[in-house]
């Protein structure tokens, strides 16, 4: 019972095999001829140029790039039928072609990019431009409103002390303000004058000794002068002037009233102080030091 069965599913096998073959036959003979004729019968156009493609609209670009990637993939899908039939793919200019055309369009459409972002920076740097003209133009008429307004003095110790001053001898007005106005631009004006003579960009410096080069503004010359605390230490003098001080330690010292002097040196002398005693005591920790460690050397010697 059971050989029959068996010998009955084989059969059924064999004649399943031998029907998909020749079902298979039908099939794949009909197609490889029409594959055939159609090889013989394709016409294929060029590829699309640089210069056609920039005439299209962005909206043209889009639906042909969408075109050609179904070309592209109707084709692939060819070759794959073609491998298995004819077992090769076969000549790619077709291929060749909607691939070169669509690198085409991508160089098209990155063309336009770059266009369209230089003109958006071209438009930013307009509209900055016209807003930085306009910024400058109302600084500088702020500025000149308040050159032409009178000038007003902060209200400090310094200006109630006049006011008191003045009433004390019978005087009511304000001439008071206008000496203090016109201190102020003093002050505001040996400033300026200190930041151009000190201004040593561009200017020619000369050190001691030298002479200036000739052809050269005397005012584009700045005259160098020989250092008291270096000249002090290359000469072992060891004492050093308030001038010298103040000069190290302030860039406008000249501009400092006699009281302020006294009271800046007293601060920076009392700096240098705490700054010398701390490096003497280091210095005489290490003294201490060398001698403990020379005694204690001294006393593990092997006496002679």
């Amino acid at each position: 019972m059971r050989s029959l069965f068996v010998a009955s599913v084989k059969e059924f096998a064999r004649r399943s095999l031998r029907c998909s073959e020749k079902a298979g036959q039908f099939t794949e003979m009909p197609l490889a001829q029409k594959m055939t004729e159609q090889k013989k019968k394709i016409s294929m156009g060029r590829a699309w140029k640089a210069e056609e493609l920039r005439l299209k609209s962005t909206e043209d670009l889009h639906r042909l790039w969408y075109v050609l990637l179904k070309e592209k993939n109707l084709i692939l899908s060819d070759n794959v039928l073609k491998r298995k039939i004819f077992g090769s793919i076969g000549q790619q200019g077709r291929y060749g072609k909607v691939k070169r055309s669509m690198a085409r369009l991508l160089t098209v459409i990155t063309e336009r990019e770059r266009i369209c972002q230089a003109y958006r920076k071209k438009l930013e740097d307009d509209y900055v431009a016209v807003q930085r003209a306009e910024y400058d133009k109302l600084v500088a008429e702020e500025e000149e409103r308040k050159r032409n307004l009178p000038r007003v003095p902060e209200i400090t110790y310094q200006l109630i002390r006049a006011k008191f001053k003045e009433m004390d001898l019978g005087k009511d007005n304000i001439d008071y303000i206008k000496k203090e106005v016109e201190r102020l631009e003093k002050r505001e004006a040996a400033k300026k004058d200190l930041d151009e003579r000190f201004n040593y960009q561009g200017k020619v410096f000369l050190k001691p000794g030298e002479s200036p080069p000739e052809g050269v503004d005397p005012s584009k010359i700045v005259q160098g002068f020989s250092s008291g605390i270096l000249e002090q230490l290359r000469t072992g003098r060891l004492k050093i002037s308030q001038e010298e001080v103040l000069r190290s330690h302030v860039k406008n010292w000249k501009m400092l009233s006699l009281k302020d002097r006294r009271v800046l040196l007293g601060m920076i002398n009392a700096r240098r102080a705490k700054d010398a005693k701390s490096e003497f005591l280091k210095e005489l920790n290490l003294l201490g030091q060398k001698i403990a460690y020379d005694n204690m050397q001294s006393r593990s010697a092997p006496s002679s």
